[in-house]
């Protein structure tokens, strides 16, 4: 079972990914090798920052392998990237059931770094994140970073263990 974590604006595969993670009123955990819906989150009556920060919470606690969403601002980036290290897919705009298939197909880029973060350190992007090999079982390739990678020491760290 592969479990990823989708935002949504509603709690249905048909529902789409906001183009914003913090406009997410649900998050949605999926089994992206079957499509079955694992869980739904409904949020919609929480405030937006702390819905944000609380799915991003969820997404770590349900050991999701990735997240599917919109640019992520810098609290829930933080707690998905840096303390659990979380690959992180763009989606705004399509469909929860779409963008899983996307994610599949290698399809979606990822997202980097937080809304006003500073982008990749490196001016190749082969030395940072936006090309790293990713499988489905979402082992981290490191092989090209180094520690100016803004997922290097977080992800190295737990690759030690």
């Amino acid at each position: 079972m592969l479990k990823i974590a989708v935002s949504s604006s509603g709690g249905t595969v048909e529902s789409t990914v906001p183009a914003l993670f913090i406009d997410a009123t649900h998050l949605q955990i999926i089994d992206a090798e079957t499509d079955k819906v694992l869980d739904v989150l409904d949020g919609a009556d929480m405030e937006p920052l702390l819905r944000s920060m609380y799915f991003a919470q969820k997404t770590a606690e349900y050991d999701c392998e990735a997240l599917i969403c919109g640019d992520l601002e810098v609290e829930p980036f933080s707690i998905v990237a840096l303390e659990n290290c979380i690959t992180r897919y763009l989606a705004g705009g399509l469909t929860v059931l779409d963008s899983v298939h996307q994610m599949n197909d290698y399809r979606l880029p990822l997202i980097t770094d937080y809304i006003g973060g500073t982008g990749c350190p490196e001016p190749d992007p082969a030395n940072c994140a936006h090309d790293h090999d990713h499988d489905h079982d979402h082992d981290h390739d490191h092989e090209h970073c180094d520690e100016s990678c803004p997922d290097y020491a977080s992800c190295f760290a737990q690759e030690q263990e």
